[in-house]
């Protein structure tokens, strides 16, 4: 087990939903207040300040965990819940047994309402469970004692005892049960996504193999044929031939390393504005007249830290998929906005995108769209729904793995009308806070960034094409 991601789950069903907190504090106070302005005993403000306390305790000590967690940590955790359903639990169980039936009313719920919760709460350690189970056990022997003490018939008193005890039992076994289907479904995910990433190896494997195969024939078969000829002028085009397949190579392992976030990467710190004005000239000559243009950069500077190149060419793939999804003409929006994310955001993936400052950048088209069955492979490496030779496959698994090493998200959103990708950038504050504090998103490097073309598919350019589908007519292609 991950102790480590055990405390953040505690933390954040307890804690972790500010809106679900703040409401169970504010009942806790006001039964609290309504109770000892009902009664006149002053216990129900001792129950009030012991409850707060032991709450900052387990707020405290669940948000100061470091990087790794034993097992005595969470144990610990465990240790100051129980006193916290104790303290919380004594109350309501005072006011089962008094003789008021507004009490006893309001203490059977106080104590529903706690079950409710720990089977919620669901802990998958076993001992913390089996604990918690413990505690609630206590209070209804001391109900079941304290009630059994004022009932005189014996049937009544078996009744009693059946009820109380059932209860317990029941509880219990519901929580071993949710226990145990919890650790089967997370198991059961778990083997999901590894048999998805050996799908996905299996398809960039034989996607490697399928496109270095037709680069490497290419290549050799140019350089036997130079061995076979002799007139000079037919030799350097054999030789120019062969470097072409070669430069192709070069594009496709690039294309992999973005893929898989190990690109080298010359990080600095620019203004997203400025790019799009680069990227409106690059792609004057990618644009048919059919296709009417808007680019908009925000009024002010939007600072984030990345590698130019590999942003632009990005973003280039991006236009590239646009124009091919609008072969009858249509309108191609890029937008820049500034954004904040007020919560952490999970990830499909698994990762976390941190709450803050973000830059979105937006291309949009009046295309075909993406049907939704294929929306959620269209990142994934070779795979492809243009024809042979018009795309590798690698475009838009390039762009999420360049976005996801800059510390930032890539989403699509598509319909009949048209299809927009999302590019989520993190501000960057200053240049001395981007030096001062690397992250392991940076991946630094001597080697010189990807040249804007090799993002592009150059003429001929082998694709996978034992890898294509067959696809609606007039759907949107994906390289």
């Amino acid at each position: 087990m991950d102790y480590r991601k055990e405390v953040e789950r505690l933390y954040e069903i307890e804690y972790g939903r500010r809106l679900d907190a703040a409401f169970r504090f504010l009942l806790l106070i006001a039964g609290g207040v309504s109770l000892y302005f009902y009664t006149g005993a002053d216990h129900t403000l001792w129950w009030i300040g012991g409850q707060t306390t032991l709450h900052l305790l387990n707020f405290t000590f669940l948000r100061t965990r470091k990087s790794s967690c034993s097992f005595r940590e969470v144990m610990f955790a465990g240790a100051t819940f129980w006193a916290i359903i104790a303290a919380f639990i004594w109350l309501p169980a005072w006011m089962i047994v008094q003789d008021d039936h507004a009490l006893r009313i309001a203490g059977a719920a106080g104590i529903g309402a706690l079950l409710v919760f720990l089977i919620h709460r669901a802990d998958r350690v076993l001992h913390v469970m089996v604990g918690e189970i413990a505690v609630v056990g206590v209070a209804v022997v001391w109900i079941l004692n304290e009630t059994l003490a004022a009932v005189a018939d014996p049937s009544a008193q078996i009744g009693v005892a059946l009820t109380g005890g059932g209860l317990w039992c029941y509880f219990a076994v519901t929580m071993f049960t949710n226990r145990r289907i919890r650790i089967d479904a997370e198991r059961a995910a778990q083997r999901s996504i590894q048999a998805q990433k050996m799908e996905a190896i299996g398809q960039l494997a034989g996607g490697v193999a399928h496109d270095f195969n037709n680069i490497l024939t290419a290549v050799i078969g140019n350089l036997d044929l130079y061995d076979d000829i002799t007139d000079p002028a037919e030799q350097e085009a054999v030789v120019r031939e062969a470097r072409v397949a070669a430069s192709r190579a070069a594009d496709l392992v690039q294309q992999l390393l973005a893929y898989a976030r190990r690109s080298p990467m010359q990080v600095a710190r620019r203004d997203v504005g400025a790019l799009i004005e680069q990227l409106q000239v690059l792609t004057r000559r990618l644009l048919p007249a059919t296709i009417s243009q808007s680019f908009e950069a925000p009024r002010d500077p939007l600072w984030v830290a990345l590698d130019e190149s590999q942003f632009l060419t990005a973003l280039v793939n991006l236009v590239v998929n646009a124009r091919d999804a609008m072969p009858d003409g249509g309108t191609l929006r890029v937008t820049t906005r500034p954004v904040h994310l007020f919560t952490d955001d999970p990830q499909p993936d698994g990762s976390v995108l941190p709450a803050g400052d973000y830059a979105e950048v937006t291309v949009a088209d009046t295309g075909t769209g993406i049907p939704p069955e294929i929306l959620r492979r269209v990142t994934e490496p070779f795979f492809t729904t243009k024809a042979v030779g018009q795309g590798s496959g690698l475009g838009l698994s390039m762009v999420e793995g360049f976005v996801r090493q800059s510390g930032g998200m890539l989403s699509i959103d598509s319909s009949e009308e048209g299809t927009a990708m999302h590019l989520l950038l993190p501000i960057a504050a200053s240049d001395e806070a981007l030096h001062a504090a690397p992250t392991d998103l940076q991946t630094l490097g001597d080697m010189p960034a990807p040249a804007l073309t090799g993002a592009l598919p150059a003429p001929g350019h082998p694709a996978a094409g034992d890898k294509q589908r067959n696809l609606p007519a007039g759907m949107r292609h994906i390289a």
